[in-house]
């Protein structure tokens, strides 16, 4: 039998609806917006001449969720409700750990690191943001008191409006799920382990790791206690370009570099110059001829933390670009992208140029589409359109609602609240329709372990690898290095590429693919080096020329 409490009949005046009341000094009913109740009759309290002193009689102005950081269920709000949302998040940063080390096998020791790191995240949090204040501890019964009554003095009204701006400010100051990323990326780098900030955002984009719909990973009676400020935080609606991550690691790297003076080592580049080799189905001579080039541009392969460089530039404080700029380079010194009417010789069989690589095959290669195991991938489904939804086949239709189901869908039925009138037929419904569904098998492979489709990529181009002609005495414009063509912007080559038809529009693309940046930042980044390599160039020519006129 339900011992469910009947709610009071709203008030008589038109267009009203208020259902809280109080007993006013004259003895009648009103309504918390002051119409007076005549069906309710009068209260008549004993005269004893002593002077009865009601409570204050206070009209609500708002009471919105906008206007209001409290919970209405448990009234957490400021910091309280702070210090709850830390323990949510910090719950979802677990689990995404837990992710990184059973799915993709990264040793158990990077839990204890990312563990250090949010301990030191939580620090850097103002002063005295994690002490409990009377002022905002509240509770579920105190819940109404948060409000601003319009007959509040002027300086009451002044504190509330404070303790909206303060709440508006931890808000801000609190750590996001992209915060998240950044500290799993970090302790990455802390690790020498050669995952790339590319790889984690494609996790995160194709729903593998925890991003989306963090709040379902958080249980039922941890979420009522947020606000709904806070609530939203764990439901982030789009994951953004990796530029933002890298933005978002580059300000962890100086918060963490200030206040623990933490120094943080260089990007593991040989293995991750390996991997992106693979990836892009290059010659394995890129290798060596890459890291000559950043041995002789004086490149580092580390975060700029107190450099300040053009906003254009802004790309190459971050480690990873830096490399793939390197490796534009390298590529088309040595395997430059001319059309088959072009002839270049090579000074000996041990050359790095001696080889030469078939950019048709190539482009062949990378221009089919990779089979996907999953009718509608991830990351076409989560900003998939009503109208796109329509077009869909039967199987792209199941694969969206597997999707809907396993990220936002859930089958917790509230017990409280005014969801709770509708739990026993949620439940009922919930039985009657069970939602059973087979496993997928699919699991993302790990990062150190090359996909099938990227083994027979790089097969068909080493097969389609030729020896280029020898030849000591070759004229400059036929040797290696020769007629290089620099592009300032993506205009440029995408102009150049259509008049060519040579593949090197889509080498920039699949380039800045891999590394996760643009490709306008991949093209200004690759454009900076090669400025650098001519002036290297000059300085070196001039120096031939006056030792020449010398002799």
């Amino acid at each position: 039998m339900s011992s469910r409490v009947k709610r009071p009949d709203p008030c008589s005046h038109e267009d009203c609806g208020s259902r809280r009341f109080h007993v006013g000094d004259d003895g009648y009913t009103y309504c918390d917006r002051g119409h007076q109740q005549q069906e309710r009759g009068t209260v008549v309290t004993e005269d004893t001449g002593e002077l009865i002193i009601h409570g204050r009689t206070s009209k609500r102005k708002g009471d919105s969720d906008a206007d209001s950081s409290v919970s209405r269920v448990s009234g957490f709000s400021g910091t309280r409700a702070l210090e709850h949302y830390l323990l949510c998040l910090q719950l979802v940063l677990r689990k995404q750990c837990r992710w990184l080390i059973d799915v993709q096998l990264l040793p158990a020791e990077i839990e204890t690191l990312i563990r250090d790191l949010w301990a030191f995240r939580l620090q850097s949090l103002q002063p005295g943001s994690l002490t409990y204040d009377s002022d905002t501890e509240t509770d579920g019964r105190s819940n109404s008191q948060s409000q601003l009554f319009s007959s509040q003095s002027e300086g009451e009204a002044s504190n509330a409006s404070q303790q909206k701006k303060r709440t508006r400010n931890e808000t801000r100051m609190a750590p996001s799920l992209l915060e998240t990323l950044s500290l799993i990326y970090t302790a990455m780098l802390l690790s020498r382990i050669p995952v790339t900030l590319a790889d984690i955002h494609s996790w995160a984009g194709q729903g593998d790791l925890l991003f989306y719909r963090a709040a379902k990973a958080v249980p039922l009676q941890m979420r009522e206690k947020l606000p709904a400020t806070y609530q939203e935080l764990l439901e982030p609606q789009d994951l953004g370009p990796p530029e933002r991550l890298n933005r978002k690691t580059l300000n962890l790297l100086k918060m963490l570099s200030t206040k623990p003076g933490m120094a943080f080592p260089p990007i593991n580049h040989p293995l991750i110059l390996y991997r992106w080799i693979r990836a892009l189905s290059l010659p394995i001579e890129i290798f060596a001829a890459t890291k000559r080039l950043a041995k002789l541009l004086n490149v580092e392969f580390t975060y700029s933390l107190d450099q300040t460089t053009h906003p254009r530039l802004r790309i190459l404080r971050y480690a990873e670009p830096r490399l793939m700029a390197l490796i534009v380079i390298t590529t088309k010194l040595l395997f430059p992208f001319d059309d088959k009417t072009t002839l270049r010789f090579a000074r000996s069989l041990t050359d790095p140029s001696a080889l030469s690589l078939d950019w048709t095959t190539w482009l062949q290669t990378h221009s089919s589409p990779t089979p996907d195991p999953s009718p509608l991938p991830f990351t076409k489904a989560i900003s998939l359109s009503e109208s796109d939804a329509i077009a869909l086949s039967p199987k792209a239709l199941d694969a969206y609602l597997d999707m809907y189901e396993t990220t936002f869908a859930t089958a917790q039925v509230r017990t409280h609240g005014e969801a709770s009138r509708d739990a026993d037929f949620r439940r009922m419904l919930f039985r009657l329709f069970p939602a059973e569904r087979e496993e997928d098998a699919h699991l993302p492979t790990p990062a150190f372990e090359p996909s099938g489709a990227e083994t027979r990529r790089l097969e068909s181009v080493q097969m389609a690898l030729h020896r280029r002609g020898i030849e000591r005495d070759a004229p400059p414009g036929r040797r290696m290095g020769a007629a290089y063509r620099r592009f300032r912007t993506v205009r440029e080559l995408e102009s150049f590429c259509r008049e060519s038809g040579t593949a090197e529009e889509r080498f920039y693309s699949l380039a800045a693919g891999v590394a996760g940046v643009g490709v306008e930042d991949l093209v200004r980044g690759v454009f900076f080096f090669e400025r650098r390599l001519q002036v290297l160039e000059d300085e070196a020519r001039m120096k031939d020329r006056r030792m020449n006129n010398g002799r």
